[in-house]
């Protein structure tokens, strides 16, 4: 698969990429690829060379996942995750597959951060804020704007093995949480409670 730096990448193409990526390391464990798919359309909009100076941070985030230059040089040198190298400029974080894995290394980080077991909240959120940013008003809305990337990823992706799971449903205009629960034969207080973000 070639890109052009022009060109975004959809979301199959970014779900393609994160398999691939994810699939051929010996280092990345519990990150699921619709998981940095997501991101990616969250982050960049599926955008190579996506850039955005961080000024509170006095340095630029860069590439599909928005990865700071900073914490990549830290993933790869300090955490191990440099199977694809280790970033000597910026511009390596313009490279699809690179951003891709540091997104991931730094997820796999996030879902044993302090030896604890994380769930996909805490770690989508902590990429956005930091671990110990994941309670702010700012890391919600990432939250929930990541929800609605991975209902992309997964309905055009067309990952039949999740939908039919019965564990994903994609929103579609005109759909209520009363509708959804007695299609999937789920208790409407129990899809309440599993979406805290929605208002039913």
């Amino acid at each position: 698969m070639t890109f052009s730096p022009e060109n975004k990448l959809c979301a199959r193409e970014l779900l393609e990429l994160a398999s691939k990526v994810i699939g051929s390391s010996n280092k990345i464990e519990g990150v699921c690829p619709e998981m940095v798919a997501a991101i990616a359309l969250v982050e960049s909009g599926g955008s190579p060379t996506a850039y955005r100076y961080e000024q509170h941070l006095g340095e630029a985030s860069a590439g599909l996942t928005q990865v700071l230059f900073s914490t990549a040089r830290w993933l790869a040198n300090d955490m191990g995750f440099d199977e694809l190298g280790k970033p000597k400029t910026e511009e390596d974080l313009y490279r699809p597959e690179v951003a891709v894995y540091l997104c991931a290394g730094y997820l796999c980080w996030l879902r044993t951060y302090k030896g604890e077991k994380r769930n996909d909240e805490f770690c989508v959120r902590g990429y956005n804020g930091g671990p110990n940013g994941i309670n702010l008003t700012a890391t919600e809305s990432y939250w929930q704007k990541y929800q609605a990337a991975l209902g992309l990823v997964v309905g055009e992706a067309g990952t039949a093995a999740a939908a039919q799971s019965g564990r994903v449903h994609v929103v579609v205009q005109g759909d209520t949480l009363y509708g959804i629960a007695k299609r999937a034969g789920v208790p409407l207080e129990e899809l309440v409670s599993a979406n805290p973000g929605v208002d039913p």
